[in-house]
């Protein structure tokens, strides 16, 4: 094939994905609503239910997550509805998935196995939702069978402190 018709074909399938989904980058602001952490999710719902994305750790420029540039991780989950009454930090629609960056970091002192479980709204928080303490993203951790709530916060536009975003919500229709 020559790459010309190469280029073409790349195209026609990047226009069908970006016309199947909506993708949503998001930075998280800590509980403390003075922290704001230099990662961020990018994150796509296809069909409004199936969630795929990445969760980058470093930043472009000089200035890097954790000391770790390239060692992003993957995310894969779905969309439901957690209700209010639930007790959760996080209700609402929102998007829960499973991501593999701590071990892709090597837990930061070797592979674990351990899992990273995150349960995010799908827009940023609002200033009323962050002044109400209405939170926006949490994180659940599985250490060798037993996982537990380790942060949660609200959601941002900020990313990495550089305030750049693609999109400020998904519009789902969910009942």
């Amino acid at each position: 094939m020559k790459p010309k018709g190469l280029r073409i074909i790349v195209l026609l399938l990047l226009s069908c994905g970006a016309a199947l989904g909506q993708t949503v980058k998001l930075g998280f602001l800590s509980h403390d609503k003075q922290t704001q952490y230099c990662d961020y999710e990018q994150i796509t719902v296809e069909q409004n239910l199936v969630v795929t994305g990445v969760h980058f750790i470093s930043q472009s420029g000089s200035q890097t997550c954790f000391n770790e540039p390239g060692l992003n991780g993957v995310m894969a989950g779905i969309v439901t509805k957690i209700p209010a009454t639930s007790g959760l930090p996080v209700t609402g629609t929102v998007a829960t998935f499973a991501d593999n960056t701590y071990d892709q970091q090597a837990g930061y002192m070797g592979a674990c196995g351990c899992a990273e479980f995150y349960i995010s709204k799908l827009r940023p928080s609002t200033a009323q939702e962050i002044q109400d303490g209405v939170s926006g993203w949490a994180l659940y951790t599985n250490f060798g069978g037993t996982a537990a709530l380790q942060n949660f916060g609200f959601t941002t536009k900020e990313l990495g402190n550089n305030n750049e975003n693609s999109a400020d919500s998904f519009d789902l229709n969910l009942r």
